[in-house]
């Protein structure tokens, strides 16, 4: 019992961010609960295919692609794959998993160098040096027993060569012989068989890793470093080949391929061109390369690259059941206090989405457990936590973004326009184009989720289309919208409703008010002059609108230039600050990429509030219109509860900062790989930030983001251009932030670099 006299909370058994962990694969149980999905079992059977045929004659190798959208569980997918080889594997460290989050091939292989570490590729090499001293023992006659034993690795070839005085020299050329051969590249198989020299393990590492060839290699004929696109994918292609050359089996799983391969990232050909001949080299060396990302990256390879993927995965929304499965898993057992009924409506709620599904779970089991210990969970729940999970803007923000659309398009249009009898008929834009009859009705609506919400949405339609015949509608949804109630709104005005979403919404409406011009009637014969006229009329207010904008931004500069002085007063204050924060982070434990995320998250909430000059400013000797800015913040409650909500998680960061730091001090002390026993310590601290950050939602910093900074106050239409940008950056270094710390420990960790 708790203090109170109620029972404590129950602890909640499901993920708030929902994000999958990647840890060390040696571990024998898996972190992830995991249901056998259609896309799992695909997969599965077409990698164990792949295992069980290896050990034919004349082994092929496959390529697999696993592609599906955000939150789907593509990556969860790609690890149970490679938890999958390495218990399918004579040697696990032959099945790999690899996140390409740098952008390039450069930067992807040499993380994938450091992963497969100097042993594992001197003991690759070695395996080839043992293979010739074997040959060379069986021409000896000597006992079977011996080959025997340095085929099975009891003995070291080196060992024997001592030992029975053999030729290495002799033995070396053969191995270098046989590892160009393999690679089909002079300068590998010279580097590899290096390696077996005593003294030049440091000169090939640094070479293979990236770094320019030290004058050992160029005597020997290696003049060129590994730092182009190109090379590095030529480099992956002979590590599969060397895998492959024994005949060995070898799994490598590049999980976000679509930060390299991506419409926004367009490759060079090149690039591509050396990227289709790494899939050739993969399946000639019998070794499996599993492609994993957005359904972008297969098509920016073009159709060529596609041909040489043998399997392609598409990861599909979960049913109702395997969500029932999912539940039962995560509790123990049972379903309670969830049911049947509400599981199929939060899948419906969900639309099968993988991370939204354990996400609204969470949320969902946090209110039911609020409600009291035997309280089920209610579609009024699952509904309740989809508004507060994803969030809505509030009717004046949604009309606001539409507005400055229409504006920035010079689109004609009226606000909250009545286009028949009663308050239904109202439309909240009515646009109209130039030598078009009729126009576009913009209806906008609150989350669709059942049947009573797309009533009201019909009711409007059928209200607007009798007051005015020809109008084309567009519904637009400011929440959640389910499959469901898209397809009645589809069949009752032609085309989806728009979700608004932040990323992408500004392109969509402006595309599809643009289609719904098309389809309206042109002009009447003898009104083309009349056409013409509106046209001009358009293109006249879209430069109002452009000149507008750019005295906008010359206010912006004058006011920019008046208060310069002020500003650098209080920079120069901060400087000296901060120059004894950044001596604290220079001594801290923590390695930089760790640090950064850290930082960057401290960083844009101060960016977004300013509070730091904005008081720095007031509390001194400053004009008039300075001490009216402040309070007119000030006097907002809606700016005083957003500000505090930033400043709340200004400081849940830097605390999770130290927690972290303090466990890196501790646990990672000198390089140290972390315990199993440290590895839970970081999850506890995780899952405490997370349960701290559900609270401290970034769309509750709405009021913020629709101010310009502090320091440019003045900018007017500036700022709210700005808005988009100024949300995405706090998003970005916000979202699913523990999950992100905890790669980036992880990544540190295994490689041992700070």
């Amino acid at each position: 019992m708790s203090g109170n006299g109620e029972p404590p909370a129950r602890r909640n058994p499901f993920s708030p961010m929902a994000v999958a962990r990647i840890t060390d694969f040696d571990s024998h149980d898996s972190p992830e609960i995991s249901i056998e999905t259609d896309a799992i079992r695909q997969a599965t059977a077409h990698v164990s295919s792949y295992l069980r045929s290896s050990g034919e004659t004349g082994h092929a190798g496959t390529v697999i692609a696993i592609v599906g959208d955000y939150g789907t569980g593509k990556t969860h997918l790609a690890v149970q794959l490679v938890r999958h080889a390495r218990a399918e594997l004579t040697d696990p460290a032959n099945a790999m998993y690899l996140d390409a989050t740098a952008e390039s091939f450069i930067e992807l292989y040499r993380r994938f160098m450091h992963k497969l570490g100097l042993s594992g590729v001197l003991s690759q090499v070695s395996d080839y040096y043992a293979d010739v001293v074997a040959d060379s023992l069986q021409s000896t006659g000597l006992t079977a027993d011996t080959v025997e034993w340095l085929g099975s690795r009891d003995l070291q070839p080196e060992q024997v060569v001592e030992r029975m005085g053999l030729m290495e020299s002799a033995l070396l050329r053969k191995v270098q012989s046989t590892l160009r051969d393999v690679t089909a590249n002079k300068d590998f198989g010279t580097a590899l068989a290096l390696l077996l020299r005593k003294g030049f393990e440091h000169s090939v590492w640094a070479w293979l890793t990236g770094g320019h060839p030290d004058q050992v290699l160029v005597e020997r004929g290696i003049v060129k470093p590994i730092d182009s696109e190109v090379a590095a994918l030529e480099a992956m292609g002979v590590f599969a080949l060397l895998f492959g050359g024994r005949r060995r089996r070898f799994v490598l799983v590049v999980d976000e391929l679509d930060k390299i391969f991506s419409l926004d990232n367009q490759p060079r050909p090149g690039t591509l061109a050396a990227f289709q001949t790494l899939l050739e080299v993969f399946a000639k060396a019998g070794a499996c390369l599993v492609l994993s990302g957005l359904p972008d990256f297969r098509t920016v390879l073009g159709p060529s690259v596609r041909q040489r993927i043998a399997h392609t995965v598409t990861m599909a929304g979960l049913s109702r059941d395997e969500v029932a499965e999912f539940v039962r898993l995560a509790q123990g057992g049972g379903l309670d206090p969830f049911t049947m009924d509400s599981i199929g409506y939060l899948t419906t709620v969900a639309r099968g989405n993988a991370r939204t599904v354990i996400r609204l779970c969470h949320r969902v089991f946090r209110i039911a457990d609020d409600e009291g210990p035997d309280a089920p969970v209610t579609h009024e729940m699952v509904e309740r936590a989809a508004r507060e999970l994803f969030g809505t803007l509030s009717a004046d923000d949604i009309h606001g973004v539409v507005r400055r659309l229409l504006d920035a398009a010079g689109f004609d249009y009226h606000h909250d326009f009545l286009l028949g009898v009663g308050e239904d008929s109202k439309a909240d834009f009515w646009i109209t184009f130039p030598g078009r009859e009729g126009g576009c009705a913009v209806l906008v609506t609150q989350s669709l989720l059942d049947g009573v919400n797309v009533d009201d949405v019909r009711r409007r339609v059928a209200a607007v289309k009798d007051g005015q015949g020809d109008a084309e509608v567009l519904v637009v949804v400011n929440g959640v919208l389910v499959e469901g109630a898209a397809i009645q709104v589809r069949e009752l005005v032609g085309r989806d409703p728009l979700v608004h979403v932040e990323r992408t919404f500004p392109e969509d409406f402006r595309a599809l008010v643009g289609a719904i011009s098309q389809l309206l009637a042109g002009p009447a014969d003898g009104d083309v002059v009349a056409a013409l006229r509106q046209r001009v009329d358009l293109v006249a207010r879209q430069q109002s609108s452009i000149y507008g904008f750019i005295e906008q931004l010359t206010e912006h500069v004058d006011g920019a230039r008046g208060s310069t002085d002020r500003q650098l007063a209080a920079i120069q204050r901060q400087l000296a600050t901060l120059s004894g924060g950044e001596r604290a982070t220079a001594s801290s434990p923590l390695p930089p990429d760790v640090e950064k995320l850290f930082r960057d998250a401290v960083e844009v909430l101060e960016e977004l509030t300013q509070l730091d000059v904005m008081l720095g400013e007031a509390l001194e000797p400053a004009p008039e219109e300075t001490q009216e800015a402040v309070q007119r913040r000030l006097r907002s409650v809606d700016f005083r509860e957003a500000a505090g909500r930033a400043v709340l998680m200004q400081k849940t960061v830097l605390g999770f900062r130290a927690s972290v730091a303090q466990w890196f001090g501790v646990e990672a002390a000198g390089g140290a790989a972390p315990t199993a026993e440290a590895e839970d310590r970081l999850d506890q601290l995780c899952r405490a930030y997370d349960g701290i950050s559900e609270y401290l939602p970034v769309f509750g910093l709405d009021p913020l983001f629709e101010l310009p900074p502090w320091t440019a106050r003045n900018t007017g239409m500036v700022a709210a251009v700005n808005q988009a940008g100024r949300r995405n950056r706090v998003t970005t270094a916000l979202e699913n932030l523990s999950p992100r710390v905890k790669r980036a420990v992880w990544r540190s960790s295994r490689s041992g670099g700070r």
